[in-house]
């Protein structure tokens, strides 16, 4: 019994595989959002040195 669990033809090749598959997506889905955030943080960053600009000029 516990061969059929061992080799590809038993369970653990596909608990493998979806295993792998969990993993990928939590790693895609936590990179995606630390670059929106980042993306953010960003684009903030440039309006305060642009209203500092503005107000430098006055």
């Amino acid at each position: 019994m516990f061969n059929m669990l061992k080799n590809e033809k038993g369970i653990m090749y596909p608990i493998a595989i979806l295993l792998l598959f969990f993993i990928l997506s939590i790693v895609i889905f936590y990179s995606s959002s630390y670059l929106t955030q980042f993306s953010i943080i960003n684009s903030l960053e440039n309006v305060n040195v642009r209203a500092t600009i503005n107000l430098l000029n006055r």
